[in-house]
């Protein structure tokens, strides 16, 4: 079998916007003041796929969709920051990259804040899970909301553009990743695995792969907030609780998640709201493109 995460590949981290929340929210005992949460996007370049992206944050889209009740509450809720020079296709158009040069769009899940920007890349196709859209779309439009689910955001020919981690071959971790043990191959090559991160949302895609000088790399889309909350055991509040899919799977992903972040192998693990993450590796990762 091959070996996990070969070929390596190239990989940058973008701020695609930020929301605001207060600290306590996101880290229990924390501040009441609010604080940004950056809108993280990973950019990863292929060997022979090319461009692909996990996650979109916030788009222009997300205000067209938030502009009538009740999906305005989202907006009025969350407030969303995105400066013209942040939006994901100028970031990449300064990389010299157009939409169509993204080849494929990997979906960590279907909040907003991770999808508001796929209708701008009508020649991608996406990765993602089956079971949490499958959850929403049979929902109505306060139980969509509820759970950030703004169905307007979605490309009209998504079905035909999407395949899903959950039919992809399994390939076992090294044993450096435990309490994680195997991941979806969803490039073929054992390059790119996806793991399922469930509890936050009904099931989420978490991302495994090895990027040159940062070594190996776990993107885990909401999984946590805050790599503070790994390092210290500090789960989020119980108020933040009453919007999870399942307590119970989101405790037990959080768990091993703590337990992998104290591992001397640790990979680095980038969440997608962490201001301290962004601090650290925002503007020195990769450039793919001079």
């Amino acid at each position: 079998m091959t070996a996990p995460f070969l070929p390596p590949v190239k990989f940058d981290l973008l701020k695609v916007g930020h929301c605001q929340h207060p600290e306590c929210i996101a880290l229990r005992g924390g501040g009441r003041r609010a604080i940004d949460f950056p809108a993280l996007v990973g950019l990863i370049e292929h060997p022979r796929h090319g461009l692909i992206l996990y996650d979109t944050g916030y788009s222009r889209h997300f205000n067209e969709a938030t502009r009538r009740f009740p999906e305005c509450l989202y907006r009025i809720i969350t407030p969303v920051s995105l400066p013209p020079e942040e939006e994901l296709l100028a970031q990449l158009e300064a990389r010299g990259i157009r939409a169509d040069d993204i080849g494929i769009v990997i979906i960590s899940h279907f909040h907003a804040d991770h999808i508001a920007g796929l209708r701008d890349f009508p020649r991608s196709r996406f990765i993602a899970t089956r079971k949490e859209r499958s959850l929403r779309e049979k929902a109505g439009r306060l139980g969509r909301l509820q759970r950030a689910y703004l169905r307007d955001l979605l490309p009209a020919d998504f079905d035909s553009r999407v395949c899903h981690a959950e039919d992809q071959p399994a390939v076992p971790l090294p044993t450096g990743w435990r309490p994680f043990e195997s991941g979806r191959d969803l490039l073929g090559d054992a390059s790119l695995l996806g793991l399922d991160l469930p509890g936050h949302t009904a099931s989420q895609l978490g991302l495994a792969f090895h990027a040159g000088h940062l070594g190996e790399v776990f993107l885990v889309g909401d999984a946590c907030w805050k790599i503070e909350g790994l390092d210290q055991d500090r789960r989020p509040s119980r108020i933040a609780y009453r919007l999870f899919d399942d307590s119970t799977d989101y405790d037990d992903t959080f768990g091993r998640l703590v337990q992998l972040q104290a591992a001397a192998t640790a990979p680095r693990i980038i969440p997608s709201h962490c201001a301290q993450t962004w601090d650290q590796l925002g503007g020195t990762t990769h450039v793919l493109r001079e």
